[in-house]
């Protein structure tokens, strides 16, 4: 009997699981303790086992990312707020769980270079940092505005995590791999309504990929489209702790038994077809009020078969009759395993222990009954205090929708204040410019009335046009002379139409660059080197070209040819050549390079704005020249800060025509071109058609004064400056980029010029601006920007200013457009090329020029009473 009871131990009954953080119960203790046998600690271990399963499960899911929300957020930044503005709609965000932000960067495989990409795998290794520096910058800058609007907007504080792949779906999916991510929320642009799931390329890979223990929120379009739920089970299959866990639970689970039943029970261990006892599933669950009475009426059924076993003698004047047989099948049961009868010793040993056993089955069927009612009150209990939290939970986001109304009704409130106050400057700003118009039609007035002052003054200029003519009579009679005294052994010969080119002496040359001494070189290019020299008593620019053979002499021919067909004011004039060695003889132009002054060589003072817009209207004048050439027009080819040279008064000169060419037109085309296999010129200031055409058209002069616009606005280099200018523009923070050497930009000029210089850089030849037409408006506008009052006389009456250098006249002309011009300026003005008035926009009827003797016997005796 001793062995039956060991073998009636709690083992053989059904234990429901325990929730995962709940002790065991001291009635459980007790119950083991009173088994009476040494299983009882085994039995103690297997409990204690159990609830380290327990434990451990709930530590992997802690473990594995169950404490924070990850948001994929992309480079659209108004989707990334979708996904994020949809997370909190949900009730995600807040509570225990922190947000993290997850973002996969992908490198570009294919690079802007000008206006056209190239792979990555062509840019030279520093390129190629530069603008892997400048796409790292650009994410940095994406992920902080996300973060920012994360703690301004939905007052959460943020994390970030970024991989480098060029796949975005397995960026995610590794991600979710190495961070055992458990929620995720992610944007998509389309679903299956159907099958409730993703069709959207990236969110249906990551939905196949995905851990099966990753819970993914899929949003669509500002809202929840569906979900992919987490499996419990996959965390454990995943994770070490669980596979340990479930070896332990497998190691001390015990074998079922219960020897004390009549074999075919429902209860009886010994039927290895019915086993009674179910083996510990890995999953923590609460027991349901079915499962817990099933087990109540089971471990009643089996108390009542166990406490009824009676030995083969029991008395017949029990209380209890009971059935012969049954009693002989248990003395049959009693018998050794071998079927040999037991002694009558060990018979009356278990007729004495029958009590203790009956008393031994009732005490722990009273245990196990105090255990399920422990539990359920356990039950109840977390379920209380569950639905606390849940309405905690509630209140809580009740009192952030509410503080999220408030935010949004004083941001409201602040919009509305700020348009109220943009309203009242426009409205002040609109009424200011009716003054100023007022004022203009004044001074309009007022100019009307000088033009009509400007009649008496005819008679003179008659007067002078005379003596010009005479001037013009004698320096034609002067050039004749000069051409029968030198004879055409000093003039390069020329044919119709064409300048006339002094011819030097080899010996010449040399004495005047003392044998081309390094010490006068002053430039230095691909195909020709500058010397200055001393030349007939005149200072001048000698070019050497480098080249032999048919390149130079070609080179040489070329340019000789263009520019003995022209002359004008913004291109250099050529003086002369020699013709064996190949050598050009240049006026000299003290000032040096447009390059050298950006970069204020020789510690030279940088170049103020006005004067550098001056020099943009030079060069767009000496294109324009070039483009509308008769019967040709020439394309200069090599446009850049290098080529464009400054005299003495800093008047740009256009220079380097070796790779100039005419341009042709055929039957089969519209504009004008040249086509050649040999692709010249600087790289940055290229035209991308031309290099994939390899067709040179006047437009390619228009793309490089758009880079050489820029580089006088920015003094920056050429190479990505055209997409630097155009994100500051776009950004409103032009004025950070700008030179400011150059002293202080007016922002509506800086503004139009930098579209200009854009627009001449578009990559189709067609949206390239006509530089006659809107290029040559917008300079003449800023520059005819009026100096600040404050640099004015004081007290100057507004007819004594210039209106073209905004100071005090000291020697005043009258101009044929009826205007009154300092008279250096006006000349300037005109021996520029240019045709048009600086007032009215229209050409002058003619280019003579009348002196104001009254107005200026009217500004010295303002000038005489000032300093008194």
């Amino acid at each position: 009997m001793a062995e039956v009871s060991a073998r009636g131990s709690p083992h053989s009954f059904p234990s429901s699981p325990l929730p995962p953080a709940s002790p065991p119960q001291p009635g459980a203790e007790r119950m083991f303790m009173r088994g009476g046998s040494g299983r009882s600690t085994g039995t103690s271990s297997s409990r204690s086992a159990s609830l380290r399963e327990i434990a451990e499960e709930a530590a992997v899911v802690a473990d594995d990312g169950g404490g924070k929300l990850y948001v994929a957020v992309g480079k659209d930044f108004k989707d990334g707020k979708s996904s994020l503005s949809a997370a909190q709609s949900l009730g995600l965000l807040g509570g225990d769980l922190n947000l993290v932000l997850l973002h996969v960067h992908q490198p570009a495989d294919r690079i802007m270079n000008g206006l056209c990409k190239v792979p990555a795998s062509q840019l030279e290794e520093k390129e190629l940092k530069a603008y892997r520096k400048i796409e790292q910058e650009e994410t940095n800058t994406l992920l902080n505005q996300y973060m920012t609007y994360c703690r301004l907007y939905l007052k959460v504080q943020a994390e970030t995590l970024v991989i480098e792949k060029n796949n975005v779906a397995n960026g995610i999916v590794e991600l979710i791999n190495q961070h055992s991510i458990t929620k995720l929320v992610m944007g998509m642009s389309s679903f299956s309504t159907k099958r409730k799931v993703p069709k959207s390329k990236v969110a249906a890979i990551v939905h196949q990929q995905a851990k099966p223990y990753c819970q993914i929120f899929f949003i669509c379009k500002g809202s929840l489209a569906c979900t992919r739920d987490a499996i419990l089970d996959s965390i454990k299959a995943d994770s070490p702790r669980s596979s340990s866990a479930s070896t332990l639970s497998d190691e001390t689970e015990l074998p079922a038994r219960s020897v004390s039943l009549p074999p075919g029970h429902p209860g009886d261990m010994g039927s290895p077809d019915q086993p009674f006892l179910p083996r510990r599933s890995n999953s923590v669950s609460y027991p349901s009020p079915v499962l817990i009475a099933n087990n109540v009426e089971r471990m009643l059924h089996i108390a009542q078969h166990s406490i009824h076993v009676k030995p083969r003698n029991f008395s017949p004047n029990s209380s209890h009759p009971s059935n012969e047989g049954s009693s002989s099948s248990s003395l049959k049961d009693s018998d050794s395993m071998d079927g040999s009868p037991l002694p009558a010793s060990i018979v009356s040993s278990e007729e004495q222990q029958m009590p203790m056993v009956e008393t031994g089955m009732q005490n722990e069927v009273f245990e196990q009954l105090q255990q399920v009612r422990n539990e359920l009150e356990r039950s109840r209990k977390e379920a209380s205090e569950g639905r606390q939290k849940a309405e905690r939970d509630l209140f809580e986001a009740s009192r952030m929708f509410k503080a999220r109304e408030n935010s949004l009704l004083k941001e409201k409130r602040e919009v509305e204040e700020r348009l109220a106050k943009e309203k009242a400057f426009l409205e002040k700003e609109n009424f200011q410019i009716f003054n100023d118009l007022q004022k203009a039609n004044e001074q309009r007035a007022e100019m009307e009335n000088k033009l009509l002052q400007t009649n008496s003054l005819l008679e003179q200029l008659k007067q002078l046009q005379g003596q010009l003519q005479r001037e013009k009579e004698d320096a034609l009679r002067e050039a004749e002379e000069m051409r029968k005294l030198y004879g055409n052994s000093n003039f390069i010969s020329a044919g119709a139409g064409e300048v006339s080119l002094t011819a030097f002496s080899y010996s010449e040359i040399q004495e005047a660059t003392n044998n081309f001494d390094e010490s006068r070189e002053i430039g230095h290019g691909g195909c020709a080197s500058v010397y200055m020299g001393f030349l007939r008593h005149t200072t001048v620019a000698i070019k050497k070209f480098n080249r032999e053979g048919i390149v130079g002499e070609k080179e040489f021919n070329d340019e000789v040819e263009i520019l003995c067909r022209m002359r004008h004011p913004n291109l250099v004039t050529l003086i002369g050549a020699c013709k064996d060695p190949k050598v050009l003889v240049y006026e000299f132009l003290p000032n040096g390079s447009l390059e050298d002054r950006l970069q204020c060589k020789h510690h030279t003072e940088p170049l103020p704005w006005r004067m550098r817009i001056r020099i943009a209207a030079d060069i767009c004048t000496a294109l324009i020249f070039l483009h509308s050439n008769k019967p040709k027009s020439i394309a200069h080819g090599d446009l850049k800060p290098d080529n464009v040279l400054l005299d003495a008064n800093f008047v740009g000169k256009l220079g380097d025509f070796g790779i100039s060419r005419s341009l042709n037109l055929t039957n089969t085309t519209v504009t004008p071109y040249h086509r050649t296999d040999q692709i010249k010129g600087t790289l940055g200031y290229m035209d991308p058609g031309y290099i994939t055409s390899g067709e040179l058209t006047a437009q390619y002069d228009v793309y490089s004064f758009g880079v050489v616009l820029l580089r006088l606005l920015t003094g920056k280099s050429p190479l990505g400056l055209q997409s630097e200018v155009e994100a500051a523009l776009n950004s409103g923070v032009l004025h950070e980029i700008l030179d400011t050497s150059a002293g202080g930009w007016p922002p509506e000029f800086a503004e139009e010029l930098a579209s200009l210089a854009l627009k001449c850089c578009r990559y189709e030849r067609k949206e390239r601006p006509d530089l006659a037409k809107e290029a040559w408006g917008v300079l003449q506008a800023a520059m005819n920007e009026p100096t600040p009052s404050s640099s004015l006389p004081p007290e100057a009456p507004s007819y004594f200013i210039c209106p073209m250098t905004q100071e005090v006249m000291r020697d005043p002309h009258i101009a044929a457009d009826g205007f009154t011009y300092e008279g250096e300026a006006i000349k300037d003005w005109i021996q520029r090329g240019h045709k048009m008035s600086p007032m009215t926009y229209l050409n002058f009827a003619h280019h003579q020029l009348i002196s104001n003797n009254a107005l200026r016997f009217a500004i010295q005796e303002w000038q005489t009473k000032q300093q008194q």
